[in-house]
């Protein structure tokens, strides 16, 4: 009975398998024209059943994207991606995506496709499938002030450039122009880094920044040296579906864009200026042989000539990573990547970030401690005084109200580019964004461990008021021991957050690697590594802490 039941599934899976795409006239209309004859399959085939085509674009990077009147996605490519779904006949959902998540929500599945400034590298050939025809190329300038007498990229050698993570050109920056890269997560933090003079430039596509400078949203600053490292820009699909019915169609649209002119309308339309690579693409998919057929069109191997494609990506300056067999054996037996560690240029970064995490908590935790311990003293002898003292503690009280209640991410914020760009405008003091996440992370959880110290001063007072408070603290502390170590280890969970102010602590460094190409799940192991040590680290200094303030009690008799 039960094989029988099994035969009887397996029977009607198989028949909805062959029937479904003739029960959904879109499906072979879209597969027909294509040249599939009613085939559909892979992503296409779950697209046309839900009727809603999902696809990933930007929404910080105008003209190409980003958010209009209404809070609508609007843009150049959010236009190529509605006509993409009235091709098939679709509905479509657009969702926001950043340089450092777009190709991995790809490969997660969040989306269908991806049309987000995604450049035709080597790295991110290795992640999803980049295809051809391009449909735009751009190079990488950078955004100085007016009159900045810097006229060639070696002259960067040393100095602080400002990047945002995921760009396909950082790493070519760094590694051959030796600069010292100050990261942020999106536009507009860098923008303000920029303006605030923590950086001498910021390094970003040439069109992006010449759109904002006419849009006079960056006064006073204007794009310097010339375009390098042009890449041409690509739709991307996931591993596989390059070669599939869906890869097949988004490339057949894009061909037709350049054929039709499309593209170049595009960029009028959104005040881009004409681009030599539109004009040439434009000429060579509209030209025609004798017959008055198109020359690049699909052959009977329903391949493009290999003229009309372009075989130039961008790579980066380092050479192939040489991995010794042993690694390569081990990697293998493990599931995971051994390229990280012997890649010197991802192996320092990856390093680099493991440091500053481990040297930032640690700052951060002193400095909680110590804000805690003094402050949670000092809002004790206030109270325990009453009168003028008690009035005092008001401003004390505040602080812990403000700085408790306030997201972390958001005191960074105030701090670094409030108070920072006031410090330097008026000041000409401009704090590093190092010590502004280590002040915040203290001020924030040291506020709480305040709470804990004072509440437990009290209540040793009460028991013991012929004493004073110092000789009280040490009891005191000790016996709100195991709340401080909560209250501090959660700074290493926060310390993450110092990203968004360009501290490269370590797990912005990992979506950056894993952005550029790196593999993922050997980059998430070495951080859950990291983590389930550093924080067993923590515990143990904790925990010994505790026991030498058991033992001072002892010897003291409190």
């Amino acid at each position: 009975m039960i094989a029988l039941s099994r035969f009887v599934w397996a029977v009607a899976l198989l028949t909805l398998g062959v029937l479904l795409p003739a029960l959904n006239p879109a499906a072979a209309q879209t597969a027909a024209a294509a040249g599939y004859e009613g085939e559909v399959s892979g992503r296409l085939e779950r697209i046309l059943q839900r009727e809603r085509l999902i696809i990933g674009v930007r929404t910080d990077y105008p003209p190409w994207g980003m958010i209009g009147e209404g809070g609508a996605i609007v843009g150049l490519e959010p236009d190529l991606a509605r006509d993409l779904a009235a091709r098939l006949g679709v509905g479509l959902e657009l969702v926001a995506v950043s340089a450092a998540n777009r190709l991995q929500w790809l490969e997660q599945g969040r989306v269908d496709l991806v049309i987000a400034t995604v450049g035709d590298t080597e790295e991110w050939r290795g992640i999803s499938d980049l295809l051809q025809p391009h449909y735009y190329a751009s190079g990488v300038r950078l955004l100085a002030r007016e009159g900045n007498l810097f006229s060639d990229w070696g002259q960067l050698r040393g100095r602080t450039v400002c990047f945002v993570d995921g760009t396909q050109f950082n790493r070519t920056l760094v590694e051959r122009f030796l600069v010292r890269p100050l990261v942020f997560t999106g536009n507009r933090e860098a923008i303000l880094a920029l303006q605030n003079g923590r950086c001498v430039g910021w390094a970003f596509d040439e069109s992006m920044l010449a759109q904002l400078v006419r849009a006079g949203e960056v006064p006073g600053y204007a794009p310097h040296l010339p375009a390098i490292l042009t890449t041409p820009w690509s739709i991307a699909v996931a591993k596989g579906e390059g070669t599939a019915p869906l890869g097949r169609i988004v490339s057949d649209s894009i061909a037709d864009w350049h054929r039709s002119g499309a593209i170049a309308r595009a960029e009028a339309a959104w005040g881009l200026p004409p681009t030599g690579f539109v004009a040439r693409q434009s000429a060579l998919w509209s030209a025609k042989d004798a017959d008055g057929a198109p020359v690049c069109r699909r052959g009977v191997d329903g391949r493009f000539p290999a003229e009309c494609l372009s075989d130039r990506i961008a790579r980066s300056a380092s050479s192939g990573v040489e991995v010794p067999p042993w690694a390569k054996h081990l990697g293998g037996w493990l599931g995971l990547s051994p390229d990280l560690l012997f890649d010197s240029y991802t192996r320092s970064r990856f390093a680099g970030g493991l440091g500053v995490t481990v040297l930032l908590s640690a700052v951060a935790i002193v400095g909680a401690l110590i804000f805690g311990v003094a402050a949670g003293w000092l809002d004790t002898a206030l109270w325990r005084r009453g009168g003028v003292a008690w009035l005092l503690r008001l401003p004390l009280q505040a602080v812990f109200a403000v700085a408790r209640m306030t997201p972390p991410i958001l005191q960074l914020y105030m701090v670094f580019f409030g108070l920072g760009a006031l410090m330097a405008s008026s000041y000409a003091v401009t704090p590093g964004a190092f010590l502004t996440a280590a002040v915040v992370f203290s001020v924030y959880v040291g506020s709480a461990n305040a709470v804990l110290v004072a509440a437990s001063l009290r209540h040793m007072q009460a028991r013991h008021p012929q004493r004073s408070l110092t000789a009280l603290l040490p009891g005191a502390t000790e016996r709100v021991s195991d709340g401080l170590m909560a209250s501090c280890v959660t700074i290493v969970k926060a310390a993450g957050l110092a990203s968004t102010i360009a501290v490269t602590e370590v797990i912005s460094v990992a979506n950056a690697l894993i952005a550029e190409g790196g593999d993922a799940r050997t980059v998430m192991n070495l951080l859950l590594v990291f983590y389930l040590l550093f924080v067993l680290g923590a515990v143990w200094l904790f925990g010994a802490i505790r026991r030498r303030l058991v033992a001072h009690r002892a010897r003291v008799g409190s």
